[in-house]
């Protein structure tokens, strides 16, 4: 039952991506963030962990994304467990999601922790409210991410083709490409391949 609906919602998501590319610029609003999730959103692109650690200590955590992307940062430098850090980042998530920033670090911590469908519509939600060209770009990467890892390859042919009239970067196509082009390539990336498998075998994720 959880696979159909699954399967439901990525049909829905595929109509809506479409139906969103035919928005003009003045149907969507623009929220990027606040400059503290732009901060924490380029430390944490870097893997710079220890910086968000070290800001988080020098100034109080104001937006909850930032504050989730901070717990993410302890648990990579092991000052708190697997189970402190799912608590922490998967309670009230949703609430996370206040601006285009914050949609999109939450998408990449629902990625780092395994949860593709969380990821895939936080990055959905991203993209559909702003006309950042870099922010529609990432968020539709992101799509094209977590179509391989739930199987929806033609779903992910449709985001690469976008992404190619887009001119997107070359170095991250020749990596997705093999995986949409064939997906048993997906046994030659770790990464994606147990993200696929804890797909297959977890319960579809609604967010908390």
């Amino acid at each position: 039952m959880f696979r159909q609906r699954k399967d439901i919602f990525r049909l829905c998501l595929m109509v809506l991506l479409l139906g969103c590319f035919g928005c003009s610029s003045q149907e969507k609003s623009e929220n990027l963030g606040t400059e503290e999730e732009q901060h924490y959103d380029a430390m944490q692109l870097k893997g710079d962990w220890q910086g968000i650690i070290s800001e988080a200590a020098e100034h109080p955590v104001q937006s909850l994304a930032c504050h989730k992307m901070l717990q993410l940062a302890r648990y990579y430098t092991g000052q708190i467990s697997a189970r402190e850090v799912m608590d922490a980042c998967l309670s009230d998530s949703k609430e996370a999601l206040t601006s285009v920033t914050g949609a999109m670090i939450m998408s990449d911590i629902y990625l780092q922790l395994g949860f593709a469908s969380l990821a895939q519509r936080a990055a959905f939600e991203a993209m559909v409210v702003t006309n950042d060209e870099k922010l529609i770009t990432r968020a539709l990467q992101r799509l094209t991410e977590t179509s391989i890892i739930t199987g929806q390859y033609e779903v992910a042919r449709k985001y690469m083709y976008i992404l190619e009239e887009r001119n997107v970067n070359s170095k991250w196509l020749k990596a997705i490409k093999p995986m949409v082009e064939h997906p048993g390539a997906i046994l030659d990336n770790p990464t994606f391949n147990r993200m696929k498998e804890q797909y297959e075998h977890t319960e579809d994720q609604f967010f908390m």
